[in-house]
């Protein structure tokens, strides 16, 4: 069962705040705008539901709510300091956390600086005393990473009253091999299979007792090379952060949420984005707060809330300007990026917003741990017409920077011919730039596939699809291009002809027109050539607009992509991102 809404009252510093959530929740914004209080109320209601749901109730009357199935709670029951949630340390306003799930049922938390938490269900059913209760009318189940830090260099055997009693709390890295000496042999290994897929090649084996001077010490080895095994102590902090993270994020079954502060403060981007893929893998909800750009751009848009200070409630990402706001909030700016330039001496100049979409296209091909934001300095640019900054930047980098910096272009072929594109390149080649224009009109011409589309219908649709859902979908796909022909001709011919008159002023324009419209026309005609020339943006919203009428679905980048196979990336554009690759990790 999902959550719906999260909603606080006279909390923390906030007097009224509210989330309307969905299946997957990425929180950002500044410091001290709400990320980290709406967290700990999950985590708060983690620790109160798991105590509730073992009681029975008492029949209490909750003002407007009637009568309600009232719970009890001990404040030691809950694993954050009480003091800090109530609102500028009221001692007579309670404050107050409401849950809505999916079914319509809330859970009302109250919570005084003294005495126990105040909680209740309130339902559509007869309220009743009964421990079942509580779990069936609110079927929420959370699962809370809490805070993690390094493990114990010397971790004693204890018992499993003692693991189970840490498990869930900020004492869990304590216990982290006792947690793993005590389970069952298979469910070990699904867990050394997770932790390998954020670390390839490197696998952990069970945690063993050693005896030393009159002490039980457990110990966990893992495997780093054919001759070495060194215990996990001796390992990076980032690995037994995603080793702690892995054990959390097992626990999660069907239906669950899973809950996670700033996972970017231990993990290096790639294993962000794998942290990403494997929890929406396992989690029907989460709620994530994070400051990194790369967990944005690994989800939907849909999927962000930007938290701002004053707000009342979180708003979601539905624009390319509320994504601007996003990124200047976690603090992205062009000093942060010339600051990481300094260190990986790598630029990479791009047009607009494609930089999410060339990271995610770069995965298809095993590109994407070389074209990323800690390996490389993204700059946006203008297209063709601000090609002076591109070709000029080589060398005022390496004069300023006073080393090499590698600099590559990524452009846009718009309606542009052949001879253009050809012109383009040859000249950017002269300034030391490796440059490439994209074998299609523009990045989102990627997007136009009709495969990986019917497989994102197939998968997302809330509708019961008809028997002949495919050939009128493609009635539709095709209808939606064949729409845009007179528009990409005309533009093709205005380009082909400004482009001939710069090089012969005297050149007959009829002749031109008829020569290049011979040429769209039989372009046009195969279905790979007529997709490159598209206006791919255009065919895109037109697409997502179509796909959401008629099947109840919302189409996206990382969906779309996602459906994809590298052999189903146009073979230019490939080429383009591996000889990148090869130009950025060449020494």
């Amino acid at each position: 069962m999902l959550l719906k809404s999260l909603e606080f009252f006279d909390y923390k510093t906030h007097s009224h705040f509210q989330i309307s959530a969905r299946n997957r929740n990425v929180l950002v914004g500044p410091n001290n705008v709400g990320k980290s209080a709406s967290l700990d109320a999950l985590r708060i209601s983690f620790d109160v539901l798991r105590f509730a749901k073992r009681r029975t109730a008492v029949l209490k009357s909750q003002g407007l709510d009637g009568v309600c199935s009232t719970y009890f709670v001990p404040p030691s029951v809950v694993q954050i300091d009480l003091r800090y949630c109530v609102h500028n340390f009221e001692t007579d306003v309670p404050a107050r956390i409401h849950l809505t799930a999916a079914n319509g049922s809330k859970f009302k938390i109250n919570m005084q600086l003294d005495g126990d938490l105040e909680c209740y269900v309130v339902s559509d059913a007869r309220p009743q005393k009964g421990a079942k209760f509580l779990g069936e009318q609110f079927p929420i189940n959370i699962v809370v990473v809490p805070t993690l830090s390094p493990l114990e260099q010397n971790e004693e055997l204890v018992l499993l009253e003692t693991v189970e009693r840490n498990r869930y709390g900020r004492l869990a890295s304590r216990n982290f091999r006792n947690y793993w000496l005590h389970q069952p042999d298979e469910v070990f290994d699904r867990f050394a299979e997770l932790v390998e897929q954020g670390w390839p090649g490197l696998r952990v084996f069970k945690p063993v007792i050693e005896h030393a001077n009159g002490k039980a010490t457990v110990r966990m080895y893992f495997r780093e090379t054919a001759n070495r095994s060194p215990e996990v102590q001796w390992a990076g902090f980032g690995f037994q952060v995603w080793m702690q993270i892995m054990t959390h994020v097992m626990r999660a079954a069907a239906g669950d949420i899973i809950v996670l502060d700033e996972p970017d403060v231990y993990l290096h981007p790639d294993l962000q984005r794998k942290l990403m893929k494997i929890i929406s893998g396992m989690s029907e909800q989460y709620f994530v707060a994070t400051h990194s750009s790369e967990i944005i751009n690994s989800v939907e848009p849909g999927d962000v809330l930007i938290m701002r200070p004053g707000a009342r409630s979180a708003k979601r990402i539905r624009t390319d300007d509320d994504y601007s706001i996003a990124f200047d909030l976690i603090g992205s700016s062009e000093n942060a990026q010339f600051a990481r330039l300094a260190k990986n001496r790598k630029v990479l100049y791009f047009e607009g917003l494609d930089r999410s979409l060339l990271l995610r296209l770069a995965q298809l091909v095993g590109a994407d741990d070389y074209l990323n934001d800690t390996s490389i300095t993204f700059m946006k640019t203008d297209g063709f017409s601000n090609w002076q900054r591109v070709s000029a930047s080589a060398w005022v980098l390496n004069e300023f920077f006073e080393f090499k910096v590698r600099v590559a272009c990524l452009f846009d072929r718009d309606f542009r011919c052949d001879d253009a594109v050809t012109e383009f390149v040859a000249g950017l080649r002269e300034s030391e730039v490796l440059c490439f224009v994209l074998p299609f009109k523009e990045l989102e011409n990627s997007l136009i596939n009709r495969k990986a589309i019917k497989k994102v219908i197939l998968k997302y649709s809330l509708k019961e699809l008809p028997s002949d859902w495919e050939r009128k979908f493609d009635e539709t796909f095709d209808g939606i291009i064949a729409a845009t022909r007179d528009h990409v001709a005309s533009r093709r011919i205005g380009a082909r002809i400004q482009y001939e008159l710069q090089k012969n002023p005297k050149r007959d324009v009829a002749g031109i027109s008829a020569e290049e419209m011979r040429a769209f026309s039989l372009s046009w005609d195969q279905e790979p050539l007529r997709l490159k020339m598209i206006e791919g943006k255009e065919v895109y919203r037109a697409l997502k607009r179509t796909v959401g009428e008629l099947y109840s679905v919302s189409l996206s980048e990382p969906r779309i992509v996602a459906e994809m196979r590298a052999d189903d990336m146009d073979e230019g554009l490939k080429g383009i991102i591996l000889k990148m690759r090869d130009f950025f990790v060449e020494q």
